[in-house]
């Protein structure tokens, strides 16, 4: 490039800059009105210090209020202030040399990806305005940031900025941001500590504290090196918060909980988060504090990509316990039930129908149906077995013989009264779980409360009551629905119950007659994937889900957290008891063995040739001079042509 070129580009450079120093003059004057662009909201402001509240059923707070400028320590603002902006108690709003200076990289580089926005800018930016990158946006950003600094003092934007920050992991704001990493209030912060919060709030993912510790600890030295530098620190200072190695906090309990209790407020108040955050919302939760506790501690003890245990009162609907050892929002999980879906997919429509009760003799052998070929865990076949024996060992082939007699459409109906989503485009895979979109633990589990309300279902929720101020604006609705007849219920408790003892929940140890339970798994010749446990009384349902463990079956690892629970936090004195519905009859042992027919037995038949068995009033068994009818009925159970869908079992 010659010596005149450059003279010339340097020229005209020069007057782009101050073109843009004189616009930018112009348009941050907020006394010059702007039709149709956005004016100073004093409210928005004031909700700052309204942070949410969030009451669990002891009324313990658990969100972190307020956090008064006064209370901090004076590095804890530096290190920010370093981080942040510098000239922050220079400027009046707006760092023009800044934003001159990344206006014209960002003309060098033909887009806006320059920042060089002042704390009182990210304010009015978290505040007021969205995330767009556009000429517009920042030239509100400038005149709202110019108004406010003429309204409040810098510690009054300043508080309100360390107020509204968003530091990942759900925490916002200085105070919530210090209870969730470190376990403290923000007055007790270190140096180091303070260094590591305002490292993060650069990017809450590249420098989150549980996934990228290693950048993490990066920034917070060049934070600290900053403080050095512009004599806020010490030498002696510096030093030692380089050799500090601060204690990062487990994510607990009471994080994950809260995830759930806001994700269902946003959506009851159908509000956004920042509204909820800072709309002095307080939320009355169903958490149970000493349940909470405990989940925290049994998950801990497991290594998976996610584990997730949740119990419900089945009485209210009462979601008293959600805990989730996963970085991400475990509200997003949905996966394939495996074999947790048999009872509400195949059993209980088949109970429904009249076509089974738990004696019922089906025929467990390799079958096919169409190009849909079953197979059985281990391909291992058992001949003729139970309907109960089926269930509670979670035998694949008679699951799927039952949905195909019962007929698909109806199944997903079923499903669906149960609050679990089915679609068009799903077969006889249901049967095992293969669900095209798949269910969240929530949905699963309250689906299994129906079971121990004697076939009615209510809505399950996270929420007592939300008020804004005084005002009550949400109370969760309690309709309770019926899903299945009682007696259906009953005899799907009875068969789990059978599951829960001897079957693949064994491993619960429960009580005799207090607990039913059903394990799923889904996986592939190259491992598993996914394993739950579903267990319920009359009082409570668990459901407990392992993401990620290759060799974790249902009957692992799923149950075993179940089984803690049960054995030590959740005390439960009643059983299942039979509605006036169903009868207990003897059948006759030899006909069943020998020939697989159910028929009352003779009173001249001793008692060791006799089975008790639960049946409904209205489907009771033929007597001896009455087989003809019961034989017909029962021929379905023999059929060659069905299929199942590998790699699903248990």
């Amino acid at each position: 490039m010659s010596k005149k070129i450059r003279k010339t580009f340097s020229f005209l450079l020069a007057f782009v800059c101050i073109a843009i120093v004189i616009s930018i003059g112009l348009i941050a004057e907020p006394a010059v009105k702007i039709y149709g662009y956005k004016e100073l909201d004093e409210n928005r402001l004031k909700n700052i210090k309204n942070t949410l509240v969030i009451y669990d059923d002891e009324f313990n707070l658990t969100q972190a209020s307020h956090t008064p400028l006064s209370l901090l320590n004076s590095y804890t603002i530096d290190a920010f202030l370093c981080a942040e902006d510098k000239r922050f108690f220079q400027h009046e709003g707006i760092d023009f040399a800044r934003i001159l200076a990344a206006t014209v990289r960002d003309i060098r580089d033909g887009e806006f990806t320059q920042g060089a926005s002042t704390i009182t800018q990210q304010l009015i930016k978290n505040s007021h305005l969205t995330n767009e990158k556009s000429i517009r946006r920042k030239i509100e950003e400038i005149r709202l940031s110019r108004a406010i600094e003429r309204k409040h003092s810098k510690n009054e934007i300043l508080e309100m900025y360390l107020n509204i920050l968003y530091f990942g992991n759900g925490a916002y704001g200085i105070g919530s941001a210090a209870s969730t990493f470190f376990g403290k209030s923000a007055h007790e912060l270190s140096l180091r500590e303070s260094a590591m919060l305002a490292s993060i709030i650069n990017n809450p993912s590249l420098y989150n504290p549980y996934k990228n510790l290693s950048n993490l600890n990066k920034r917070t030295n060049l934070i600290l090196s900053l403080m050095q530098q512009n004599g806020k620190i010490t030498s002696d200072q510096y030093k030692n918060a380089l050799l500090d190695t601060p204690k990062i906090i487990p994510l607990t309990l009471t994080d994950k909980y809260r995830y759930f209790v806001i994700k269902e407020a946003c959506e009851a108040l159908g509000c956004t988060e920042e509204y909820l955050l800072h709309g002095n919302v307080k939320i009355y939760c169903n958490r149970n504090k000493h349940l909470q506790s405990k989940l925290s501690k049994y998950l801990s003890a497991y290594n998976a990509e996610c584990l997730q245990a949740i119990v419900i009162e089945n009485s209210s609907g009462n979601i008293i316990a959600h805990e989730a050892v996963f970085s991400g929002d475990p509200s997003n999980i949905v996966r394939s039930p495996g074999s947790t879906i048999k009872p509400i997919a195949c059993y209980a429509p088949a109970i429904e129908k009249k076509l089974i009760v738990p004696i019922t003799p089906i025929l467990d052998k390799k079958t096919n149906f169409d190009s849909y070929s079953p197979s059985n865990y281990k391909n291992e076949y058992h001949g003729w077995v139970s309907c109960k024996y089926a269930l509670a060992n979670s035998l694949n082939v008679p699951a799927v013989k039952l949905l195909d007699s019962i007929g698909i459409d109806y199944a997903k109906e079923f499903i669906d009264n149960m609050g679990i989503r089915s679609y068009e485009d799903e077969g006889l895979a249901i049967a095992l779980g293969g669900m095209k979109y798949g269910v969240s633990l929530k949905d699963l589990t309250s689906a299994y409360t129906a079971f121990a309300r004697g076939g009615t279902i209510i809505n399950t929720s996270y929420i007592n009551a939300i008020y804004v101020g005084d005002k009550l604006v949400y109370k969760p609705n309690s309709n309770i629905k019926r899903v299945m007849k009682e007696e259906t219920a009953y005899l799907i408790n009875e068969m789990l119950l059978d599951c829960a003892l001897q079957g693949t929940a064994k491993n619960l140890n429960a009580p005799k007659k207090n607990w039913a339970a059903k394990t799923g798994t889904v996986g592939s010749e190259s491992g598993n994937t996914d394993a739950y446990c579903i267990a319920y009384s009359p009082d409570y349902t668990i459901g407990v889900h392992v993401l990620g463990s290759s060799t974790t079956t249902g009957g692992g690892t799923p149950t075993k957290i179940a089984s803690r629970l049960i054995m030590s936090d959740i005390i439960c004195n009643k059983c299942f008891y039979p509605p006036k519905n169903i009868v207990q009859i003897d059948i006759d042992a030899i006909e069943y063995t020998k020939n697989q027919k159910v028929i009352r037995a003779k009173k001249s038949l001793p008692s060791k040739d006799r089975i008790k068995a639960s049946f409904t009033i209205d489907n009771l068994p033929p007597a001896p001079d009455e087989r003809s009818d019961y034989e017909k009925g029962l021929d379905f159970f023999d059929m060659d042509n069905f299929t199942i869908l590998d790699g699903f079992f248990d």
